[in-house]
């Protein structure tokens, strides 16, 4: 049973990494802001959630219980609470600077909701 935890927790501690490094990529590879506006909100989003996830597994299967474990994974949950909290807000706020200072290329957007009609 413990390895079958394990295989699971390095799994989700290793899809994790990987949308990390997805995020990494996308912001060097991106040119303009919207691009790594949801480069940088939606995979870390994602991967730090995974990590975190594969990490709790991780402690609470091996680690037993006790005051310390359950430390370490009340903060863990505080972590990934405060990043699925902080990012969207902090991409919505980018987009709105970006915006207002004129750095997105509206010639590059497939879809340009102000320039549409409202109805």
């Amino acid at each position: 049973m413990m390895l079958f935890v394990d295989i699971i927790s390095i799994t989700l501690i290793l899809a994790g990494a990987l949308f990390c490094l997805a995020t990494a990529i996308g912001l060097a590879r991106f040119r303009d802001t919207v691009g790594r506006m949801h480069a940088s909100t939606k995979p870390q989003t994602l991967g730090l959630s995974l990590t975190l996830l594969g990490t709790v597994l991780h402690i609470f299967a091996n680690g037993g219980g006790g005051v310390t474990v359950n430390g370490d994974l009340s903060m863990l949950v505080l972590i990934v609470l405060f990043a699925l909290m902080t990012s969207p807000i902090i991409g919505n706020r980018l987009g709105h600077v970006s915006q207002k200072e004129g750095l997105i290329d509206r010639d590059a957007l497939s879809r340009d909701d102000e320039l549409e009609p409202r109805q």
